[in-house]
């Protein structure tokens, strides 16, 4: 039996359910799983770990960079060669470029070790990075053995670090499709959800405004914490929103089910995302989605006019007659059937393909 790593930051409830599968599928390999961390405060994520086996955690330092715009946390392990050193393993998959990583892959280019990078990180999500951030994805780039991407744009971010493009496999961020699928046959309530947290970047000042510009029976209900809420509070009083947004708190499991299943359409005004794991579990949910352009995975998730719009959020204008139109058209139990039937493309079975691709495009070429 073959034995693989991947290491990443830390247990999220997709990265989990996927690791899963990938044990259960490809039981021709032992794959382990190393976390440089057990968690971030800023992430309230109930993650299930049983029946994952093959679990390392690290010994961390934490260093927490506080930012309006959002919280940004690096982990600074302690025993990453000695761990890798304890598996031996015949192929590494180092996901993303952080200490933890970097320590990963010096220790395979000393053991020989083939590995294999994988990124979320977009040209966009990334385009405020410093030098010695650069420095990493170029050092990491021009060693590795082949490359993961997590979504189109995410390709096109290693392809301009340096990334060979016939050594690229997609393998996108998904969520286990069958927790959420849910078929909608009522599409009456005239409500945009949002699900995220309540920080600068995710751009729910942006959208407030639009609401108001829009027609004005359509309501928002809004799940997540975080900083900005206070501010986001006063926002919705000084915009005569009051009646039209509720604020749900933090909401996980079948409650927040069932606010998909009593939502028209999600929302996501983001002003970053790399990806934007939310509307691929909206789109579950059978919602058409409306989502910013900024939310690097909605060109991979979002088909303009089909399951939903991808909009500009800075422009509000153009932003509230999206929100308009959405429910004017007459097509929003069309659109939300065709965002169901298009989610189940991204099950785990037709994810876990770019990523074995990868593996065994290593294997051939390294003779392993």
């Amino acid at each position: 039996m073959k034995r693989a790593v991947l290491i990443t930051n830390i247990p999220s409830p997709y990265r989990v359910d996927f690791f899963r599968f990938l044990q259960e599928q490809y039981q021709e390999y032992e794959f382990h799983i190393i976390f440089s961390g057990a968690g971030m405060e800023n992430r309230k994520w109930t993650v299930e770990l049983e029946g994952l086996a093959h679990v390392h955690f690290l010994k961390s330092r934490t260093i927490i960079i506080r930012k309006r715009f959002d919280d940004r946390y690096v982990f600074l392990p302690v025993g990453v060669e000695k761990t890798l050193q304890e598996i031996a393993p015949e192929l590494v998959f180092a996901m993303e470029y952080n200490p933890t990583i970097l320590r990963a892959v010096h220790w395979c280019r000393k053991k020989k070790i083939p590995f294999i990078s994988w990124t979320d990180g977009t040209l966009n999500s990334e385009k405020n990075i410093g030098k010695v951030q650069r420095m990493s994805r170029n050092y990491i780039i021009k060693r590795a053995d082949a490359f993961i991407a997590s979504s189109t744009a995410s390709k096109e971010a290693q392809i301009a670090y340096g990334a060979a493009p016939e050594r690229c496999f997609i393998s996108y961020l998904t969520v286990d499709i069958e927790k959420y699928l849910a078929k909608k046959e009522s599409y009456e309530a005239r409500q945009l959800l949002y699900v995220g947290s309540l920080i600068q970047r995710k751009g729910l000042d942006l959208l407030l405004p639009a609401l108001a510009e829009a027609a004005d029976d359509i309501r928002l209900v809004i799940v997540g914490e975080g900083q900005e809420r206070p501010l986001l509070e006063q926002q919705v009083k000084k915009l005569n929103l009051t009646e039209r947004v509720e604020f749900k708190g933090y909401v996980e499991g079948e409650p927040l089910r069932q606010l998909y299943a009593s939502s028209d359409a999600f929302i996501l005004p983001t002003r970053e995302d790399c990806f934007g794991l939310v509307l691929l579990e909206a789109m579950c949910a059978s919602l058409p989605i409306i989502s910013s352009k900024y939310a690097d995975g909605a060109r991979d998730l979002v088909e303009e006019g089909k399951n939903g719009y991808i909009v500009d959020p800075e422009d509000t204008k153009a932003f509230a007659k999206t929100i308009d139109r959405l429910f004017s058209e007459g097509k929003i139990a069309q659109m939300g059937s065709y965002s169901y039937d298009k989610a189940q493309k991204f099950a785990f079975s037709n994810v876990a393909e770019g990523c074995m691709a990868a593996l065994h495009d290593v294997e051939k070429r390294r003779g392993i």
